[in-house]
């Protein structure tokens, strides 16, 4: 079985998802109802989670536990940018989800942020993401 030797969106995945991440934190460091700003930093730092914990190639690894994490993860190189694709195509869904967790906690985020800067949510921000992942499309 021969397999691809590297991810074809990859590095478009990682452009991709740091924009849209960006944008938000951007609005969160730059807006001025602290609710919204809030918010926007959660879904941002949510996003970055993500992007850093599924685009595996961004971390650093090895290419041997790159290369196994894909097989035992994904099946195969094949399969991996497959769902890269899908989770850039269906962005608006994968927002909705990130926007629905920060709905059903946004009391506990408040707590946890207290009187720090929005920043201070990149500290917990990947606790939610374990808690309550983020399911992508393939339709």
């Amino acid at each position: 079985m021969e397999t691809q030797i590297k991810s074809l969106f990859a590095k478009a995945h990682e452009a991709f998802w740091d924009a849209k991440a960006e944008k938000y934190i951007d609005a969160a460091l730059n807006g001025f109802n602290s609710e919204e700003n809030i918010k926007n930093a959660f879904i941002g730092y949510v996003l970055n989670d993500w992007l850093w914990d599924i685009n595996i190639s961004l971390n650093g690894q090895a290419n041997e536990a790159f290369d196994q994490q894909i097989r035992d993860i994904w099946g195969s190189y094949e399969e991996y940018d497959q769902w890269l694709l899908s989770s850039m195509l269906h962005s608006k869904k994968i927002i909705k989800q990130v926007k629905k967790i920060y709905k059903q906690n946004a009391e506990e985020i408040k707590e946890l942020l207290g009187t720090d800067e929005v920043e201070s949510i990149s500290d917990f921000s990947c606790d939610f993401l374990s808690t309550n992942g983020i399911n992508v499309p393939s339709k």
